[in-house]
């Protein structure tokens, strides 16, 4: 009688089984999918030597920070200019 048992919850568990194998093989094909997509966008980003390959946002930045930088530069450059043209005139003591 035990084994009668046994083996009718095991029949009855069998579709419980067989859909969660389903359930988790389905799964591992989209993680593959995943990680075949995420592979493709490491290829844009890295070399082979695992050096960062720029992309043209990385680009786009970067050239807005160095203008910027440069703009700042610039306008610090004028800023000192006037500083040592006034303090040149205080050290030797003339006015405009």
């Amino acid at each position: 009688m035990h084994k009668d048992t046994i083996k009718t919850v095991a029949i009855g568990l069998l579709p419980v089984l067989l859909s969660i194998i389903g359930y988790l093989f389905q799964e591992s094909m989209v993680l593959k999918d995943k990680i075949a997509i995420l592979e493709q966008k490491m290829s844009i980003l890295v070399d082979i030597d695992n050096q960062i390959i720029p992309s043209p946002n990385n680009s786009i930045e970067r050239l807005k920070l160095k203008e910027e930088m440069l703009h700042t530069t610039t306008q610090l450059d004028k800023r000192l200019s006037i500083m040592e043209h006034h303090v040149f005139k205080m050290i030797n003591g003339t006015k405009h």
